[in-house]
């Protein structure tokens, strides 16, 4: 664990370099320098914690989550090495082994545009493993996204023979490992994003006036703003869990399902108060809306992962114990 001053120290340090440069990929260079690689070897959930909690409230696009997968894996981390990351929804690793090719079809971050390397990790029979793709081979491919500042694209069923690509090697980590770290690390990101959102709507609350007073003092908005802060201060709860030494393997995604769900709770009814306004892309609640949609999208969505959850909790014959009470 990282003392709590040091951490503060490098998240005030992480934050300014995000607010400096909100754009896709434009802090990695410098928060790699500011020791983000050395906090996630450090304290691998405790750092993710705290520098996605702060991507979430700064909106900043930083692509840390390539991080996050290749430390899980055993892999060197840096601002030149991009990762594929599944295919959205789900969390089966997003290239596939067939015959003398891999079939990639999977995100990858905006460091594709400007990484030495890009990482695939497969599956190669019932073995995780790595392989090594010339960037080249997939920048310049996929559309724009829904977030505007448009950090992963999607790489549609890509061919890679295996003759173009370095040696496939065993990975040092696991797969489930990797899946749990992001889910963790995500489930922070959406709280703190929804975080954002909620007091965007409560600040249009207290400012709007209609029939003479205020519309934060209107029962039905108060009771809007009020669910999606028991929304986000459960799934916070849940997710303080992940960066405890020794939980539960299946806390990650239990965080992730409901950071998930309390983003979307809170982007419904945040929309709600905002009204019109919040349908333009004159107030900042449209990039809130839009990165949380897409991050709720990663390594399985608050639709998909409930059935994952149960299948998990049926095959255990019980369910991790949360909070000691």
């Amino acid at each position: 664990m990282i003392d709590a001053d040091d951490l503060a120290l490098l998240a005030t340090s992480f934050e300014a370099a995000m607010a400096r440069a909100p754009r896709a990929a434009e802090a990695d260079g410098e928060l790699h320098e500011l020791g983000w690689a050395d906090l996630l070897a450090a304290a691998p959930r405790q750092g993710a914690a705290a520098a996605f909690t702060l991507l979430g409230a700064t909106g900043a696009a930083s692509c840390l989550l390539d991080d996050v997968v290749a430390h899980a894996l055993g892999l060197p981390t840096g601002p030149d090495v991009c990762v594929v990351l599944p295919v959205p929804g789900r969390r089966d690793p997003a290239g596939v082994r067939a015959g003398d090719s891999v079939r990639i079809d999977g995100l990858v971050s905006a460091r594709v545009d400007t990484a030495e390397r890009v990482v695939v990790p497969l599956l190669d029979g019932d073995v995780i493993a790595v392989a090594e793709v010339d960037a080249a081979r997939l920048r310049g491919r996929g559309g724009a996204g829904l977030d505007p500042d448009g950090p992963y694209r999607r790489i549609h069923a890509t061919e890679v023979a295996r003759a173009a690509m370095s040696p496939i090697a065993t990975v040092t980590g696991t797969w489930d490992d990797a899946v749990g770290d992001a889910r963790a690390a995500l489930a922070h990101q959406l709280i703190a994003g929804s975080r954002v959102m909620l007091e965007q709507a409560r600040v249009h609350a207290v400012d709007r006036v209609q029939f003479g007073r205020s519309i934060a003092s209107f029962q039905a908005v108060r009771h809007r703003l009020a669910e999606a802060l028991v929304a986000i201060e459960g799934a916070a709860a849940v997710a303080a869990v992940c960066t405890e030494d020794g939980c539960d393997p299946l806390t990650p995604t239990i965080a992730k399902s409901v950071a998930g769900k309390a983003a979307r709770t809170t982007a419904t009814h945040a929309q709600q108060v905002l009204a019109g306004i919040g349908f333009t892309t004159d107030h900042p609640f449209h990039r809130w809306l839009k990165r949380t949609m897409v991050l709720d999208l990663l390594f399985g969505s608050a639709r998909t992962l409930p059935a994952e959850i149960g299948r998990s909790l049926l095959a255990q014959r019980g369910a991790p114990r949360l909070v000691e009470l």
